[in-house]
């Protein structure tokens, strides 16, 4: 016995979300919306499927391979957005006469493949129409079926009767995800327990009620969970700050970044989605850089990455062989200084170095040291040799001090010396390197440099007494302009 399996809905019900998934691959509880049916048929006994594709199937075909996961052998039949299901039997050739499955995969629905199909064999020559909590689940059985293949048709007709056709009550829950309303409900409720046989994907961590639990993924980092109002799913890789208020269900997919502040409401954000600092999610759908109210029924599209956005993983680059070099040799030269900076530490306040952990260009913990004095164009000095080593860059923005691996934007260029780096004295308000390394970023690869070479002298200037250094590249520079 055999599975036909039907994903070829447009999803246009659900734009702008049809941009990045078609039905088939909609996330449900941190799972593919296939993978239920799947699952379902696999229990069933079956174990050879055709899945009837059209938009986004080299996605499909991809993430579902083989089908081995889950116990069965995919066959793949490519065809037009939403075309018949009576006209891609047709030319699939089959023989109508035998037993097979012809199912529904882009729609949700508790696992009742399995009764559907024991009570059909023992009716072979009556139609049987299933009903599910008072809806069309998307299922027929061959050969009787074989006149009827309509019923299955996008939209699924509720209402169309046949006489001798016998009705066979399901029990469970259906949702047909044509709405932004049914896709919130359907994860919402798996989120909570309460969609009848089905579960999110991920290992339970409790939560403040004891019935209710968090279903985690791996290598996912939060705050502690058992004292939020909240409960669901966060998916695998996801990131979400500490003090992130959650409440009433949640589902967070794979690869996220929830920033400090946010407050979570009823929600779900689906996979490689950024979230930034202090923003209020109440009864919406978040997918990157898409924001979906399900109460106004309404979806935009938000150009602002600070708001919302796609996350990127960190993409490991090293400093090119050229600034390596040069890092080493300006390393070499400032060695025989590095008695006197050490010395000067021990005057200033009893120690010569200070240990302290920095992000690497590879997104790893890096344990480095700086000569404990307060100008930051030497202090910085034994940082060098993680230059010549790939591991920073020589200049950049001010290297990381947590480890967060994904970002909203496209990554930043972190490095040894940057213009708060070396500013003299190098406590200042946070506000103020904000506006210094926005500046900073803003700026052509020529200006930056010219703005270190001004700031470094500045240090100098405070360290030495002398304004020799700054009038001088004052000079050069109103030269170059």
């Amino acid at each position: 016995m055999q599975a036909i399996i039907f994903a070829n809905r447009h999803g246009n019900e659900l734009s702008p979300l049809d941009e990045q998934y078609c039905p088939a691959l909609l996330p449900v509880g941190n799972r593919a919306l296939i993978e239920y049916t799947l699952e379902d048929v696999a229990d069933a006994g079956i174990t050879q499927v055709k899945l009837v594709i059209s938009s986004h199937a080299e996605k499909i075909e991809a993430y579902l391979g083989d089908g081995s996961r889950w116990g069965v052998k995919i066959e793949y039949f490519l065809t037009k957005v939403q075309e018949s299901v009576t006209q891609v039997m047709s030319r699939m050739k089959l023989d109508l006469n035998e037993e097979t499955l012809v199912a529904r995969g882009d729609i949700l629905r508790s696992p009742c493949i399995n009764c559907f199909v024991n009570y059909s064999k023992n009716i072979k020559l009556r139609l049987v129409r299933p009903k599910l909590a008072d809806l069309n689940p998307g299922l027929l059985m061959l050969p009787a079926a074989q006149n009827h293949l309509h019923l299955l048709d996008w939209p699924l007709d509720n209402t169309t009767l046949c006489a001798e056709a016998i009705t066979e009550i399901l029990h469970g829950q259906c949702a047909m995800l044509d709405s932004f309303e049914s896709y919130l409900y359907a994860n919402l409720t798996i989120a909570d327990a309460s969609f009848y046989g089905l579960t999110a994907s991920g290992r339970p961590s409790a939560s403040i009620k004891p019935t209710k639990y968090f279903y985690l993924g791996a290598k996912t980092r939060t705050g502690l969970l058992s004292r939020l109002h909240a409960w669901g799913a966060i998916g695998e890789q996801t990131w979400i700050a500490p003090n992130v208020n959650m409440q009433n269900k949640i589902v967070i997919g794979n690869k996220c970044l929830i920033e400090k502040d946010c407050n979570l409401n009823d929600c779900l954000i689906l996979d490689n989605s950024f979230v930034g600092e202090g923003l209020n999610i109440d009864n919406c759908i978040i997918s990157q850089n898409v924001l979906i109210n399900v109460g106004l029924k309404s979806a935009i599209k938000i150009n602002d990455p600070r708001l919302i956005s796609t996350s990127h993983k960190q993409i490991p680059h090293t400093e090119s062989f050229l600034i390596r070099l040069i890092s080493l040799l300006l390393l070499c030269l400032s060695l025989p200084l590095w008695p006197i900076l050490f010395t000067w530490g021990v005057i200033h306040s009893w120690h010569g170095f200070i240990k302290m952990q920095l992000i690497s260009n590879q997104n790893k913990l890096l344990n480095s040291w700086r000569f404990n004095i307060p100008y930051q164009g030497l202090a910085l000095l034994p940082q060098l040799y993680h230059v010549c080593l790939g591991k920073l860059h020589l200049m950049g923005l001010s290297a990381k001090t947590e480890q967060s691996p994904y970002t909203a934007q496209e990554p930043s260029k972190h490095g040894v010396y940057g213009p708060v780096q070396l500013l003299a004295p190098y406590a200042i308000p946070e506000e103020e390197k904000i506006i210094i390394e926005q500046d900073f970023k803003t700026k052509n690869k020529r200006d930056q440099v010219r703005q270190l070479l001004k700031q470094n002298s500045r240090a100098v200037h405070s360290a030495l007494g002398t304004q020799s250094i700054q009038a001088h590249i004052d000079s050069h520079s109103s030269k170059r302009n």
